[in-house]
């Protein structure tokens, strides 16, 4: 008997009760109804989020360092003559980064002109070693497998938590609505139920029983 009554009062039960899936006769079948709704969609979030995750970050794995691949084959880097150094705006003098006007010669043999930012000193006529594509331009280093596992992880949480707002969404918009049903149906009861605990109620004639 007493291990019953443990039972009874232990997690699993009074998490069973709170959702709403024990036999309280008291509850009513929207009750129900919107505990399992809401048990349906908080095990879609555990059993979903994994697999969305794991499925998007391995894409974004794949898509990342294929690019990365690509962008190495393709980019390639050359010495450039630094032009003009001055600070970025917001920053002191002193602090890096800098920016940087610098002129590199082109694929085509022709000069070429454009600004970087360095997390570094420079100094006007000194050389410095930048990134440009089969044409020419100007561009970025190619993407590092850190930076691809970095937006990996990044992309793997946004969806995580993407999924668990819109679970949470679609929970309350549920929830809207069956409250607003439980309401209609509580007042229905209540037309009904009214008129005979007014009629089976005595008068009060001010006097206490018994007098």
């Amino acid at each position: 008997m007493k291990q019953q009554e443990r039972l009874r009062q232990g997690w699993w039960h009074r998490w069973w009760r709170r959702l709403g899936l024990d036999c309280n006769p008291m509850r009513r079948r929207i009750d129900r109804i919107q505990a399992v709704i809401q048990t349906v969609l908080l095990l879609g979030f555990l059993a979903g989020a994994p697999a969305v995750a794991a499925y998007t970050g391995y894409r974004i794995y794949v898509s990342g360092m294929r690019t990365g691949r690509v962008q190495v084959a393709a980019w390639h880097r050359v010495p450039a003559v630094v032009l003009k150094v001055g600070p970025i705006a917001g920053w002191s003098r002193s602090a890096s980064p800098v920016s940087m006007l610098v002129r590199w010669l082109g694929p085509d043999r022709a000069w070429r002109t454009g600004e970087i930012e360095e997390a570094k000193t420079a100094v006007t006529g000194g050389t410095v070693t930048v990134w440009v594509d089969a044409k020419g331009k100007l561009t970025h280093p190619p993407l590092t497998s850190t930076e691809v596992i970095a937006q990996t992880a990044r992309t793997a949480a946004a969806v995580t938590v993407g999924l668990g707002l819109l679970l949470m969404a679609v929970g309350w918009a549920v929830s809207f609505l069956l409250d607003r049903q439980r309401l209609a149906d509580w007042e229905a009861d209540w037309s009904v139920t009214e008129p005979r605990w007014t009629r089976s109620t005595p008068p009060d004639d001010g006097h206490a029983p018994g007098r």
